[in-house]
């Protein structure tokens, strides 16, 4: 039954949705890393693949989608932008585009999900941006054996704040990555996009400078440290040198 409620991405009247290319890009590797844990968990897993196991993950395999990657699509639809999706990301949409058409019922898309010739070797944080700390990471519980109890609704800025949530969990790396901001709409996609950059290129180049400067102010002290080494060094080389010749004359007045 479809729901009272539309989308707000087709709602003309209401105030429009800002989601820029790198918001969106962020929000879709997010995405990838939930994907990759749970195609990782599932592997890992010795629960039995029962019916009710196989059509529960598929309910939580589909409500992933509905909340973290169908709402993002239609909002850069409606706005003639575009997305890129990361590669497995693309296949897993694939998969359930084919599920909701009618093209694959729950058995098949779980066989599909989890035969998909997707390397997960190695290290996931590196690869794939995995951490160990997931918003409703329900493929760590038993979930064949409860209620399906996940939110029918998650707003845009939780999902930003939970994909800001997931960035600081990565390498130090990751932490030159601008946050994600509220940045005001336009009816030019575009202009938006080109803003966002601006700022966020802006702000790149002020993390650069203020990191250079940091590290300049670090080598001085290391420079002045390492001279004042060098001139204990030096003095301690006379101190010897000193010894040493007053050991050698010493040693000539005993043979004289």
């Amino acid at each position: 039954m479809p729901s009272s409620y539309p989308h707000l991405a087709y709602m003309h009247s209401s105030q429009p949705i800002v989601l820029s290319l790198w918001d969106a890009s962020q929000m879709f590797e997010y995405a990838t890393s939930r994907y990759t844990a749970i195609l990782a968990a599932l592997e890992k897993s010795q629960v039995p693949r029962t019916l009710t196991f196989r059509r529960q993950f598929v309910r939580y395999l589909v409500w992933e989608a509905e909340k973290f990657v169908f709402p993002l699509i239609n909002i850069c639809a409606t706005s003639n932008v575009s997305p890129c999706l990361p590669e497995y990301l693309n296949d897993v949409i694939k998969m359930l585009t084919e599920w909701q058409v009618g093209l694959l019922d729950d058995d098949r898309l779980f066989e599909k999900f989890q035969s998909s010739d997707f390397e997960i070797s190695g290290d996931l944080m590196v690869r794939y941006r995995v951490v160990t700390s997931f918003e409703y990471c329900w493929w760590k519980d038993r979930f064949d054996l409860m209620p399906f109890q996940m939110p029918e609704r998650l707003a845009l800025d939780e999902l930003k704040d939970m994909c800001m949530a997931h960035m600081v969990q990565l390498p130090a790396a990751y932490m030159m990555i601008p946050d994600g901001r509220k940045n005001k709409g336009g009816s030019d996609p575009l202009l938006t996009n080109l803003r966002v950059l601006r700022d966020d290129l802006e702000e790149l180049g002020t993390h650069l400078q203020s990191l250079i400067v940091k590290k300049t102010v670090e080598g001085r002290i290391a420079l002045q440290a390492m001279a004042h080494l060098e001139g204990l060094v030096n003095n301690l080389q006379d101190i010897i040198a000193a010894s040493q010749r007053l050991l050698d004359s010493d040693m000539m007045e005993e043979d004289d």
